[in-house]
């Protein structure tokens, strides 16, 4: 027998929310007032105002559904249908994949992936990313065949997955790396799960699989800049010569900028001053401009904020204007040009590479030998757990873990 329960559900503690002693949190929602529970520092839990139906499907798993609805007499029909359909399956009337089929029969695969497009609009989702989502989920699909929903099958992924891994056996022409693999199977399974929210679809046929592996099949792999290789390409960006008058300047300000903050180059590029705190030398990222969209505040170092404040009233740059006028292609570009000059190589003997965005492992890397708590680095550079600021961020060479050996009294 079939359940109507209220989930809880955990989000973000809202702006201006109430705590009480008892851990009570009181906030207002479009003039409606609501209550939850304090989870932790940062967020609430509170019960969500619309019924879940929770029935056990014709295997015997317990499944549980959002009805989208406040009324629970309307809740309570929706719930009657999914265990009707389960009693129909059960008596062998309709199989599942039938039912599926009727479902989708007046649904087609582009009105799917329509609406698909306008929820991810609706969630405030950056157009790139939006349009790089849609292109993995078309290419994924036309690569697999799928052209209808009734064909959306766990198998027909799987054995995409495994055509691409093979094509990496190929030495000479290596197929997608497994983190390109991985990002195409998560944009699909979005969007299944989305047919799943929108009652498309009973449940997620894609649920299932499972990441793949990513460090052992890493193509690029960046190292941070020592300080001595820091201080020549500072001085070879200051003294190559530019073809457009004040490029040097700008240039050197963002190097600086990225190595003393851990901004990536699209931040910085989107950077305007009323971003900035010049009076407690603080920096706010806006969440539209960072890329796991979350906000943020971050300290600036004193002379960090001289140069910016010097540069802003120099040029006479408005409050809402961006401080900088580069984009992504163009200090690509002057990045190998100043590291050209400053004759330090783009790969080591490791095959290890150098970047733009090499400028902001370094930054975490300089921060770890200066000692700082690996918990204060993840914070600094907004990671959402040590562990990957550890693992990708942090350079730790033998000479340094040679170092840390002898600190050891042990003999």
């Amino acid at each position: 027998m079939g359940n109507l329960i209220r989930v809880w559900k955990t989000v973000p503690l809202p702006a201006g929310a109430k705590v009480g002693r008892n851990g009570t949190v009181t906030w207002t929602v479009k003039g409606k007032k609501r209550t939850g529970k304090l989870s932790g520092t940062d967020n609430v839990s509170h019960q969500v105002d619309t019924w879940s139906a929770e029935y056990t499907d014709e295997t015997g798993k317990v499944r549980r559904v959002t009805t989208k609805t406040k009324n629970r007499s309307a809740a309570e029909q929706i719930l009657a249908r999914y265990e009707a359909e389960v009693a129909r399956i059960k008596s062998g009337v309709v199989t599942r994949e039938e039912l599926t089929k009727v479902q989708f029969r007046h649904v087609t695969l582009d009105a799917a992936l329509e609406k698909f497009r306008t929820k991810m609009d609706a969630s405030g989702i950056s157009k790139r990313y939006i349009d790089g989502t849609m292109q993995q989920v078309l290419s994924l699909l036309g690569e697999c065949g799928i052209d209808s929903m009734s064909k959306l099958r766990r198998e027909s992924i799987e054995r995409w997955i495994a055509d691409e891994i093979k094509k990496n056996d190929n030495t000479e022409k290596r197929g997608r790396s497994l983190r390109t693999i991985n990002r195409y199977v998560m944009s699909v399974k979005s969007f299944v799960q989305y047919l799943v929210d929108i009652e498309l679809l009973s449940s997620n046929p894609l649920k299932s699989i499972r990441k793949l592996n990513e460090s052992v099949d890493q193509r690029k792999q960046r190292r941070a800049m020592t300080a001595e290789e820091i201080e020549r390409f500072l001085q070879a960006a200051e003294t190559r010569k530019c073809r457009k008058k004040g490029k040097t300047e700008e240039r050197l300000l963002a190097y600086r900028l990225l190595l003393g903050t851990g901004l990536r180059s699209t931040e910085l590029s989107l950077l305007t001053p009323n971003q900035i705190d010049f009076e407690r030398n603080r920096l706010t990222v806006e969440a539209a401009k960072t890329k796991n969209k979350k906000a943020d505040v971050l300290p600036l170092h004193p002379d960090l904020v001289q140069l910016i404040k010097k540069w802003i009233e120099t040029h006479g740059i408005q409050s809402h204007e961006r401080i900088f006028h580069f984009d992504k292609s163009s200090i690509r570009r002057s990045f190998y040009g100043d590291l050209k000059a400053a004759r330090i190589k783009r790969k080591d003997s490791d095959g290890r590479s150098l970047d733009v965005h090499s400028l902001r492992k370094t930054f975490g890397t300089m921060l770890a030998r200066a000692g700082v708590p690996l918990t204060t680095v993840q914070r600094l550079m907004r990671h959402s757990t040590p562990l990957l600021t550890a693992k990708l961020y942090i350079d730790v060479d033998p000479i340094d873990m040679s170092q840390a050996l002898t600190k050891l009294h042990i003999f």
